[in-house]
């Protein structure tokens, strides 16, 4: 699937009059939104490369902010999250308490309200006043510059850390492809945690992403657990997780490194202060499996800014 068609299929779930203007956008602006913004009483927002931009009346991207600009009300709002929702919250409530929905094709929704608490518990969100759907997008070859300098003697763990917006998730889509995948000619037993469907975006169990050949797709399960099942189950040479962030996670991970299997692993850090200030990643390297840190910058997606040793980052 092109990038257009899954644009036109991120907005299928938006309301009629703004799935209208989205798919009636040129085929090059489609290209170029990386998010859209919908916000009670204010204006629709889309983050492209070139930052914020707004939606005229006649259809257009703009970066001139006007009282012409497209609008959305709470109305609007609460009808685009039942669409996100398949007009089944409840069985969304999960995800929904997490901040946000996965929808068709690996596009994510976050979502902001006025958290319903139990017991010191979010167990619901009300009053929906925010959504931002981040558009998935598949870049063949995002991951062909760390295969190359990481993979290319054999395997080895390592650790993809960057900003929101800085492509882990792309680059680890395509790493995906790119070790179980005929064109690199390793077949490596990849065995993928999609906890929150947007690596290989499955559909009804089918991969909607370009997985390669030899990989195995775990949706949906909690990455401690799913961890844990493929190593029972599937005799990985590698398991790929995105957005690792909990010591129960670390040690699902610390489990399987210590049965020598390889991860590939996608963690949020801003910069080299945060990869030797946080937690989970001292944790990891801690193991002795990682080798490499691989930090993505965040102007442009998907982009190496620096290769750290692992010895340099533990603290």
């Amino acid at each position: 699937m092109d990038n257009i068609k899954r644009f036109n299929l991120a907005v299928q779930s938006l309301s009629p009059r703004l799935k209208d203007v989205f798919i009636s956008l040129p085929d090059s602006e489609k290209e170029k939104i990386r998010e859209i913004r919908l916000r009670s009483r204010r204006a629709v927002t889309v983050i492209t490369e070139r930052g914020a931009e707004f939606v005229s009346q006649s259809g257009m991207l703009t970066q001139i902010y006007s009282g012409l600009v497209l609008q959305t009300d709470e109305i609007e709002i609460e009808d685009v999250f039942r669409r996100l929702c398949g007009y089944s919250v409840h069985s969304f409530r999960d995800a929904i308490t997490n901040g946000y929905i996965t929808v068709s094709g690996g596009h994510r929704a976050g979502v902001a309200g006025t958290a319903v608490s139990e017991n010191g518990k979010v167990t619901a969100v009300r009053d929906v006043c925010a959504i931002n759907l981040r558009i998935a997008r598949e870049i063949k070859g995002a991951a062909n510059e760390i295969y190359k300098n990481e993979f290319s003697d054999g395997l080895q763990s390592v650790i993809i850390a960057g900003p929101p917006s800085s492509g882990k998730t792309t680059v680890l889509r395509d790493l995906v492809r790119c070790l179980s995948g005929a064109d690199k000619g390793r077949f490596y037993k990849t065995f993928v945690c999609d906890e929150r469907g947007e690596i290989a975006a499955s559909v009804s169990g089918v991969e909607q992403n370009d997985m390669g050949i030899n990989s195995d797709i775990l949706t949906s399960y909690p990455k401690a657990e799913g961890i844990m099942i493929g190593l029972r189950s599937f005799s990985p040479d590698i398991i790929v997780c995105d957005e690792i962030a909990t010591s129960d996670e670390a040690a699902a991970i610390e489990a399987g490194v210590n049965s020598g299997v390889c991860f590939a692993l996608s963690i949020h850090a801003k910069d080299e202060r945060e990869l030797r200030t946080k937690p989970v990643i001292q944790s990891l390297l801690r193991t002795g499996a990682f080798s490499k840190v691989i930090l993505l910058s965040s102007k442009q997606v998907g982009k190496t800014e620096k290769t750290f040793a692992a010895g340099d980052i533990l603290v």
